[in-house]
């Protein structure tokens, strides 16, 4: 080859390198992987933890081994004992006692000796018994202590043992061998028996009386999910004998039938004298019961990441996380328990534990009738699964591993069993956005930490959480999914529950679980403190000729165990609390209140001779003094006789005094389980989760979230884009990293067995990627592998390649040989930049959105709901305006002696109109306006409303005031305006410039520096337009909601006339006067008691949200790896089988229509209705306000969302349009969001550890419609949550800031003092919602289910009674039956129901499910209730009529005593049986305020709302139809991504979210000059 050839050569391989290294040097970067930052350590952990921590493995061998040498008698192992052996059937930590723990933890004391508490049975002795021992010291056992005696009074008789698996092995061995043999032709002609294909489910208690270990065996076919799989034979097996050659048959029970013995029923069935159900075969994967996807995997769901890593920290058993600290722990039988929990360095709790988890079943059937099963007997912490990342907890939770020793000489390890993670919850924990006087927006994401244990026993799964919030409370919740347990149906099955299957009953059952709450608030000495609300009647003292009333404070002491023990049943006062001893800066009693949800069915009746073992489930709460010989509610021993209970609960409950003590508070709470087809293949967590919050009640001196890193706050003159000023515009930045999802693993079936060493809790090191590392583990114990991360777009390759670029330059001069070797080193380069750009190709990217499904064509009809666009509003304004024949004023500008137009809106159509239309092929509706007019230049002044179309284009408009109301309404009900509030401000202002050395001397102000705030109603009777204004501190960037100085004025401004308005009194610190002039004088003469108010300074007032830490490392995310699954389209939004269109009223907010899941309506209309605050005080103002917010514009005031904390960053944002007060439309921009909510937490699940291996579940992915509306001080966040089981959640949450009083007086007779001179007025929020369900069509009716004990004789003991649950069904005819009192018990099932049947021939029917605290409804003698008689019922149902449309009305507000609407008046008795109808609901709470309301009420805790559940409406659960199911078996490879969706995550959702820039355009659609005293 020449040196010319080779010369051109060099040139083209130069050109390549050049040309290649343009294209890395211009090729776009890949996304950085997220650095995991340490977590801010708040404390130094110093091992004070492990006092509490759960044995090791090696304590566990050491106690076995120390037992095994010193207690002379032979030991067997559990897994081989019979019952005539001895064994050690567990080894568990002995907690010290909580004095000595103290003493370590507090005082500087000695370190408590570490014991283990050993539980043996001793079956080979004279007098067989169990025994408990303590041992110790650990880790080198040196003693040990019989505590039997000193625990019980005695040795435990042995027949009370806990049943070990190898009984049932040995049991399972006697059906087998034995009782089945003796009945060949039956078994195999009926049962079609092989040796294998039955399975057996044990039933307990076992017998009548003390001593009896009698057990019933229900059998069912051994298939997957077998539980609901009964074939109608149930044995009934006497294994109390020691000599298991003794064990027999008591009873045989088959369809209906009760035999001898298995012979006596072969007899019968080879003489044709049995009835037989011949069960069809169900296959392996059980059919219906399968949990296999019936879908294949789709998009993917969304997930939360932590950008910079994790923010809590886990050292041992040690937790950190934002102030707060515990250890954790758990019992081998009570599961998941947590000590010495502190929240800024103050314990707050001693002890927080799982005591029992109990189900009693009604059945005809002598196995579910029987059955009371107490779990903590079978081991809640034993049986608590492995679980599943991804799916029962998030991918990036922390993991433990659990060890136990129980029935066994060896401890056992459960892989992954317990989990801590912190979940953004995708809502505000608080926040404010100020419209008035100055505009600025404050807030506080909800991120909590959440440690979760998952327990399946047997067919159920719990779901045990405890969750640390910011704000100091902690929430205590279990869920229940797993399988129903089932019986055989035959005979009157279907009055014990409802047919699920072809031969399947669901039987009725309550679940009751019971905690144990040690509670040390400000110390060990506590008493609890009882709060509540009560009416007084009083005379105004304004206006002695007029009666009010008002909400006032009842406080009480509970001074005795009998005080402190409340019914389940019964009413509890809605504030109760611990007390310490000491007080907060406000002179408050600190306190932390116990605030419970539970919808538990009955209790079994007390005259039952084993209710005393359960007798906890007697109360809701009962507090008693903490005692250590009353360490636990129960006993495993209860469960096996409960006749002689071993712990009886009651008897703690002694009337002791319970002041100044230390106290336990004992916590009931539960559900009512009637199966139903939904049920099948799982029950869902969704409307099945109960629990208790415990919340600051004073403890702090205001809201200690107020420190957190992740407080938002900017205002209008600030550049909120900006980093330094609002962390949520870091986040687009900071968030655009590669999540380290780890590489799917779950080592569940195999730790049934095998046993493992034990490793601590495994994260992902910072800064190593897990590329191609499927398959290997890490062992923190040594050095992690270094996984080497290319980074090919580092500047030092590219500079690297520019300098081989630049070296490589040959002269003609050159030698061939020197040419070759530069050509061979170009080659090489171009080799090697290939190979960088080949790779860079496979980089990880940034996420790609894939469209979503699309589950149905959005044709348009939606459009029928679709609100007023604003080119529609300005048409019907412009119509109006050349239509009317009389002048209208731009009421922004008008007077109320003008004509003006206050509103235009959507006139939804008729909807028997609208269901021709959507339903039947028939003609679109017109599309109208509704137009309200205030005529104020008539003879007669009046509010008129118009209906205006057809639209685009006007043509006609109709007055309806005649035919809505029956007349012209009076024009003193209208709404007040925006101009009005102006007007009344600049009068005064007048006024107070007539009290200047007054005003000097209160409040350091000339009254300009003064806010107003309005009240309402106005007066005392129709015709009044009075109204009370409260005056206020205003302070720049703040509340002044809770600066008040004292002062109020009541101004007249009902005249038409502006000028005649005017001042008729005035109130100062408990004092009225005539006039302005009046209170200047008095003070001038020295009359007057003046408190005087220095101005607060903005980052020192009460109101400021400014935080006060600067930001740290951001919590949780949420992104979407493939984009949005759901679509919106126009005002209609699909998503996984849901369709609905969506809307906004500017009166009452959020509405949605047609609402329908798989295409068939559920819905017509879902609405809110109103919104009511009814205040207490002893200052006039506040006495007399009764907000109906929906007359100030719930829609309206709905305002600008903030990106990442109101909804998450990546939602949908939508704008709505409204037209009230002006002639002009006006834009509120992203106020109402759409996203799909990440819920880390399973819809449905099952671990399967018995007769098959296998797990199934689907996560919880929820859609939410979101907006929030701010109504002076309050925010209120309205929620519509469509579930994948086909169920509708509507959730209200209220933050915002507390309205206040000056305090004065007896001022906390109404309240708290929460600052210097500020009263939180105690005060009720009560919210109304329309639901016009349309069950499988328009003609439904209201039945009701609940349950009953009936007291019968045992069917195959006739000397015995048994006690059971059974279903009371009720039609319910006439609305006077369906309307229930707001206070008063209502049917625990209260559904529509259709009179089409499911496949089970079932009425198919939605479930209406109520949360609610609500305080009491105003007094029926109260001359404005009736405005507001929809508060006295928590759901009433009425038939279904255009002309009853709302249940309340605007003009309501300023016109109660004559009230336009009057809900009360829709109840009247007419049928409600195959009509339309609609359910009308109310849900509330009461707020006592405090001083963690301060600056802003939280969110945790206020939040009410419903459900509507399927109940037989489909024939099975429909999210078994989710794409996003899992299934896999112990013969699959669950980390392959075709057995096992979730093992694709760490591929698939490794990619870059893409958050858009930070943007919030709020403040620009506001007013330059806002008005004062309201909206």
């Amino acid at each position: 080859m020449n040196l010319k050839t080779v010369l051109i050569l060099l040139g083209l391989a130069l050109a390549t390198i050049f040309a290649l290294v343009c294209v890395l040097l211009t090729r776009e970067r890949s996304p950085r992987s997220c650095q995991q930052l340490p977590p801010e350590q708040e404390e130094v952990e110093d091992g004070q933890s492990l006092v509490f921590a759960d044995l090791s493995p090696e304590e566990m061998s050491q106690v076995v081994r120390y037992l095994q040498g010193h207690l002379g008698v032979p030991l067997v192992d559990a897994r081989r004992a019979k019952p005539s052996d001895n064994c050690i059937a567990s080894v568990d930590l002995q907690v010290p006692a909580k004095a000595e723990v103290l003493r370590f933890l507090d005082q500087g004391g000695a370190r408590p000796p570490r014991e283990a508490l050993a539980v043996l049975y001793f079956g080979k002795q004279a007098e067989p018994n169990i025994s408990e021992f303590v041992v110790g010291p650990l880790p080198t056992p040196a003693y040990h202590r019989d505590v039997t005696e000193r625990k019980y009074g005695g040795k435990l008789p042995y027949h009370r043992r806990p049943t070990l698996p190898v009984e049932y092995q040995q049991l399972g061995e006697f059906l087998k061998k034995q009782v089945f043999p003796s009945a060949p032709a039956f078994m195999q002609q009926v049962m079609e028996y092989d040796g294998s294909n039955l399975a057996a489910v044990t039933a307990a208690p076992r017998g009548f009386q003390s001593g009896d270990r009698v057990s019933w065996f229900v059998l069912f076919q051994n298939v997957s999910g077998f539980f609901v799989h009964p074939v109608g034979l149930e044995v009934l097996v006497d294994h109390s004998s020691l000599d298991m050659w003794q064990w027999a048959v008591s009873r045989v029970f088959y369809n209906g039938q009760y035999y001898r013995d298995m012979a006596e029923l072969e007899s019968a069935y080879v003489q044709g004298r049995v009835s037989v159900e011949k069960v069809r075969k169900a296959p392996w994967d059980g059919g219906f019961s399968s949990m296999k996807p019936r879908a294949p995997a789709a998009a993917l769901f969304p997930l939360q990441f932590e950008p910079q890593g994790p923010r809590y920290s886990v050292s041992n058993n040690q937790v950190l996380f934002q102030g707060w600290s515990f250890a954790f722990g758990t019992s081998v039988s009570t599961g998941l328990r947590l000590f010495d929990i502190r929240h800024r360095g103050q314990r707050v709790a001693y002890e927080l534990s799982v005591q029992e988890a109990l189900s009693v079943y009604g059945s005809n059937c002598p196995g579910g009738m029987s059955t009371r099963y107490m779990d903590g007997s079978f081991g809640l912490g034993r049986y608590s699964s492995p679980l599943l990342p991804g799916l029962d907890c998030p991918s990036l939770a922390t993991y433990v591993d659990t060890h136990s020793l129980s029935d066994s000489l060896r401890p056992s390890k459960r892989k992954a069993s317990l989990c801590i993670f912190e979940q953004n919850l995708g809502s505000p924990l608080r926040r404010h956005y100020s419209n008035l006087q100055s505009l600025y927006y404050g807030g506080l994401v909800n991120s909590a930490l959440v440690i979760r244990s998952i327990a399946t026993v047997g067919n159920y799964d719990y779901v045990w959480d405890f969750i640390f919030y910011q704000n100091g409370a902690i929430e205590g919740k279990v869920q229940a999914t797993g399988y129903p347990s089932s019986s055989f149906l035959h005979g009157d099955g279907l009055r014990y529950g409802n047919r699920l299957g072809e031969h399947t009953l669901g039987t009725i059952h309550t679940h009751f679980v019971n905690y144990k709450v040690d509670l040390d608030v400000g110390g060990v000495k506590n008493s609890l403190v009882a709060h509540d609300m009560a009416f007084e009647m009083t005379r105004a003292p304004w206006s002695p000729e007029q009666q009010i009333e008002r909400p006032r404070l009842t406080k009480k002491v509970l001074d005795t165990e009998d005080q402190a023990a409340f019914r389940l049943q019964s009413k509890m006062p809605r504030y109760i609390y611990f007390a310490a001893n000491s007080k907060n800066k406000w002179g408050h009693q600190r306190g932390y209140r116990i605030q419970i949800t539970s919808f538990a069915g009955d209790h079994v009746p007390e005259a039952s001779s084993m209710e005393r073992a359960i007798s906890w489930a007697r109360y809701q709460l009962a507090v008693t003094r903490r005692k250590e010989e009353e360490p636990t509610s129960t006993s495993i021993y209860n469960q096996n006789d409960p006749w002689t209970p071993t712990v009886t609960f009651a008897d703690f409950i002694n009337n002791e005094t319970i002041t100044n003590e230390d106290l336990v508070a004992w916590i009931t709470a539960g559900f009512l389980h009637i199966p139903h087809s939904e049920d099948i293949p799982n029950t869902v967590t969704v409307g099945n989760s109960v629990g208790f919050l415990l919340r600051p009640y004073n403890y702090y001196d205001l809201d200690p979230s107020i420190y957190s890193h992740d407080g938002v706050f900017f205002t209008s003159e600030q550049d909120f884009t900006a980093c330094e000023i609002n962390p949520l515009a870091c986040l687009p930045k900071t968030a655009s990293c590669l999540p380290n999802f780890p590489p799917f693993t779950y080592d569940g079936f195999r730790n049934m067995s095998r046993q493992r060493p034990l490793a601590p809790p495994l994260r992902v090191p910072p800064g190593c990627s897990l590329l191609k590392t499927q398959g290997r583990k890490i062992n923190q114990s040594q050095p992690s592998p270094l996984f080497l991360v290319s980074r090919w777009e580092d500047s030092t390759a590219g500079n690297g390649s520019c300098q081989t670029a630049g070296a490589l330059r040959a002269s003609a001069g050159m030698s061939l040989k020197t040419v070759l070797i530069l050509l061979g080193l170009a080659l090489a380069t171009i080799f090697a930049l290939v190979c960088v750009l080949l790779t860079r190709e496979r980089s990880p990217r940034s996420c790609q959105q894939l469209p979503p499904e699309q589950e149905e064509v959005e044709d348009g009809q939606s459009l029928v709901f679709a609100d007023l666009s604003p080119e529609e509003m300005s048409q019907v304004v412009r119509y109006l305006q050349g239509h009317l024949g009389v002048p209208l004023v731009d009421a922004r500008r008008a007077k109320p002696s003008d004509n003006c137009i206050a509103s235009v809106d959507l006139q939804v159509p008729a909807k028997a109109e609208v269901l021709r239309f959507l339903d039947a092929g028939g003609a679109r509706p017109p599309r109208e306006a509704l137009a309200v007019l205030y005529f104020g230049k008539q003879a007669e002044p009046n509010i008129s409303e118009f209906v205006v179309g057809p639209l685009p284009t006007p043509a006609y408009h109709r007055d309806v005031t005649e035919r809505k109301y029956g007349g012209k309404l009076p024009y003193h009900r209208r709404p007040v305006t925006g101009r009005e509030y102006l007007d009344i401000n600049a009068l005064v202002q007048r006024e107070l410039e007539k009290a200047p050395r007054f005003l000097s001397a209160c409040c350091q102000s000339d009254g300009t520096n003064l806010a107003l705030l309005t009240t309402a109603p106005r007066g005392f009777k129709s015709g009044d337009r009075v109204t009370w204004f409260v005056l206020f501190h205003n302070v720049a960037g703040t509340g002044y909601f809770v600066s008040p100085v004292g002062l109020e004025v009541l101004v007249d401004h009902g005249d038409l006339d502006i000028s005649r308005w005017q001042l008729l009194q005035v109130f100062y610190n408990g004092r009225y006067y005539a006039s302005t002039e009046d209170l200047e004088q008095e003070f001038v003469v020295g009359a007057l008691e003046v408190v005087r108010l220095e101005q607060p300074q903005a980052d020192s007032v009460l109101g400021s949200m400014k935080p006060r830490r600067p930001p740290g490392s951001p919590g949780p995310v949420q992104f979407e790896p493939q984009g949005p699954r759901y679509s919106v389209r126009n005002n209609h939004v699909t998503f996984q089988g849901w369709s609905f269109a969506f809307g906004m009223n500017p009166n009452t907010g959020p509405r949605l229509f047609d609402i329908r899941f798989r295409g068939e309506r559920i819905v017509y209309e879902l609405s809110l209705q109103e919104a009511l605050a009814l205040y207490g005080s002893n200052c006039p103002g506040g006495m007399s306000t009764r907000y109906l917010d929906g007359s100030f514009g719930i829609g309206r005031f709905a305002y600008e969302l903030v990106r990442g904390l109101d909804c998450p960053y990546t939602a949908s944002y939508v704008d709505r349009h409204y037209l009230v007060e002006t002639d002009t439309p006006k834009t509120n921009q992203n106020s109402l969001c759409i996203f799909e909510h990440d819920s880390s937490l399973p819809l449905r699940r099952h671990f399967s550890d018995s007769q098959s291996f296998y797990y199934g579940g689907l996560r919880k992915n929820t859609l939410v419609v979101r907006t929030i509306s701010t109504l002076i001080n309050y925010d209120y966040i309205w929620d519509f949550m469509f579930h994948g089981n086909g169920a509708l959640e509507v959730r209200v949450h209220a933050t915002g800031y507390i309205s206040s009083s000056f305090l004065h007086g007896r001022g906390t007779d109404y309240g708290n003092r929460v600052g210097p001179r500020t009263l939180g007025t105690m005060h009720l929020h009560h919210i109304h919602y329309k639901v016009d369900l349309d069950v499988d069509g328009q003609l439904n009716s209201l039945e009701t289910q609940d349950m009953e004990y009936e007291f019968v004789k045992d069917p195959w003991s006739s000397q015995n009674t048994i006690e059971r649950p059974y279903l009371r069904r009720e039609r319910l005819e006439r609305e006077d039956e369906a309307a229930f009192p707001i206070n008063a018990p209502m049917p625990r099932y209260l559904s529509f129901v259709s009179p089409t049947l499911n496949r089970w021939e079932h009425p198919r029917s939605y479930r209406i499910q109520i949360i609610s605290f609500a305080g009491k409804h105003l007094p029926t003698s109260s001359s404005m209730e009736r405005s507001i008689s929809w508060g006295r019922y928590q759901l009433a149902v009425t038939r279904r009529k255009e002309e009853e449309p709302t249940s309340t009305s605007i003009y309501n507000q300023n016109d109660p005593w004559t009230p336009t609407v009057t809900f009360a008046d829709f109840i009247n008795n007419e049928t409600i049986t195959n009509q339309d109808l609609v359910a009308w609901i109310t849900v509330g709470f009461l707020h006592v305020p405090h001083a963690e309301d301060i600056p802003n009420t939280v969110t945790v805790g206020n939040g009410v709302g419903f459900f509507l559940r399927p109940y037989n409406y489909f024939s099975e659960d429909p999210s078994v139809d989710s794409p996003d199911s899992v299934y896999f078996s112990s013969e699959q490879d669950a980390g392959a991504c075709g057995a096992n969706p979730l093992a694709c995550l760490s591929s698939a959702a490794t990619c870059a979210p893409h958050l858009p820039p930070f943007h919030f355009g709020g403040f620009l659609n506001l007013s330059l000059a806002p008005p004062l005293g309201g909206l």
